[in-house]
């Protein structure tokens, strides 16, 4: 049994995706619901959050989750743990197979093609299933290190929302974790004995993002509230004292 500071630690996290949840109206009675497991840390608390949900809340929702295995890659993931996470908590998993086609595309950059191949058998599997959520595990962190990578590449302010509706309103992405810090989700994981069940991509090239994970990180030793601070000013924008679009720098 959790002690008192472990049980704060669970109910914060559990909290913070309730807010989401609410304050984004990500989610409503009787949806039907298809929840991404990667393998990763992040998947597996947001499927044990929303598990929970059904629990102890007086709410009524379909959950399913969807684990996507890549043919034509080295083994990823143990799939055994998955399995086995699932069963516990009483929700149907959907094991598909696809191809990543990095050797298609460009080898120097399989990420794209990988994640591209991955979520088409997801929205196929949500049709399929009739789902009208899909959900992701991001999380604050998730948010602000692609924040900072599309304005320093892209020269973008932009991420990704907590609610995006695809295919002409077919369904939803939902990311009832966007509220919720990495640090706060490790600590869930450890306490509930949760661990990631995937393995390093032999081809994957995260560099660019730890770089900006470092950065966030430097950010948030400045400042105590300095993540909740930037998260919250991607939507507390004063346009007035912002130069018009009109008068964007010539790239060169």
């Amino acid at each position: 049994m959790p002690n008192k500071k472990e049980q704060r630690i669970i109910e914060k996290v559990r909290n913070n995706a309730g807010k989401a949840i609410d304050g984004y109206r990500l989610l409503e009675n009787n949806d039907r619901i298809l929840a991404g497991l990667s393998g990763g840390i992040d998947s597996f608390v947001l499927l044990d959050v929303l598990a929970a949900r059904l629990k102890h809340l007086p709410v009524d929702y379909k959950l399913e989750a969807i684990h996507v295995q890549m043919e034509d890659l080295p083994k990823q993931t143990d799939i055994d743990y998955i399995k086995a996470f699932c069963e516990e908590r009483k929700i149907t998993l959907h094991t598909e197979y696809t191809k990543s086609g990095y050797k298609d595309h460009n080898p120097k950059n399989p990420c794209f093609p990988c994640s591209w191949n991955r979520r088409k058998t997801m929205f196929l599997k949500a049709g399929e299933r009739e789902a009208n959520r899909v959900a992701f595990g991001h999380h604050m962190d998730d948010a602000l290190e692609t924040l900072f990578m599309n304005m320093t590449y892209h020269g973008e302010y932009s991420a990704f929302p907590p609610k995006l509706s695809m295919f002409n309103g077919k369904f939803d992405i939902i990311r009832p974790m966007m509220m919720t810090k990495a640090r706060d989700i490790e600590r869930y994981a450890e306490i509930k004995n949760i661990h990631a069940a995937e393995g390093n991509c032999t081809y994957a090239d995260n560099s660019k993002r730890e770089e900006f994970k470092k950065i966030v990180g430097e950010l948030s030793g400045k400042h105590k509230l300095a993540k909740t601070n930037l998260f919250n000013a991607m939507s507390n924008i004063y346009e007035d004292f912002l130069p018009p679009a009109s008068d964007k720098i010539k790239k060169r």
